[in-house]
């Protein structure tokens, strides 16, 4: 892959697709350009709290395809 092509990347901090590398841009490989900047010690907190709400989403659901199917 050529190294001027851009990737979607889904940032680990708030979940939300950017383009990377970007033009003039702050954000990193794993945070987009608006989570750069969050202290580390918010980042790790919401980072977790990213996750379970993903989760809780999944089982969610997987429990709405299930009443479908009953």
């Amino acid at each position: 892959m050529p190294d001027a092509e851009q990737q979607r990347r889904v940032c680990r901090t708030c979940g939300e697709k950017y383009p990377y590398p970007g033009h003039n841009s702050l954000a990193t490989r794993t945070l987009c350009e608006r989570c750069v900047e969050i202290p580390e010690s918010t980042a790790r907190v919401l980072r977790i709290l990213r996750r379970r709400v993903d989760g809780l989403a999944k089982q969610v659901d997987k429990l709405g395809r299930e009443d479908e199917t009953e």
